[in-house]
């Protein structure tokens, strides 16, 4: 039986996101599939590294009275999952600081 890490209520979303390393390596693309206050859910053909800290930029869903003004935040890795054989994974991450 697993147990239940996240305390804050997730909100499912599919916004486009980008993924890059601190060590300013190659960028990366995803979709966020899910947002709480600590955390998100990202699913990317990108792997990262257990405990690897991130800069992830989430664009707005968009629509009617929506402001276009992207998150951008430093996460921490906390799990990654495969979902389709080499090529999509889902990456859970901890939300360290909001950059912008």
């Amino acid at each position: 039986m697993s147990r239940e890490m996240r305390n804050a209520k997730r909100v499912p979303i599919e916004c486009p996101a980008r993924i890059r390393t601190i060590e300013a390596g190659p960028t990366h693309y995803g979709t966020c599939t899910e947002l709480s206050v600590s955390g998100m859910t990202l699913q990317s053909s990108f792997v990262p590294r257990p405990d690897e800290e991130l800069d992830i930029t989430v664009m707005p869903p968009r629509g009617p009275g929506l402001a276009p003004v992207p998150m951008n935040a430093r996460v921490k890795v906390r799990r990654c999952h495969e979902i389709e054989r080499g090529k999509c994974y889902e990456i859970g991450v901890e939300i360290l600081k909001i950059l912008s």
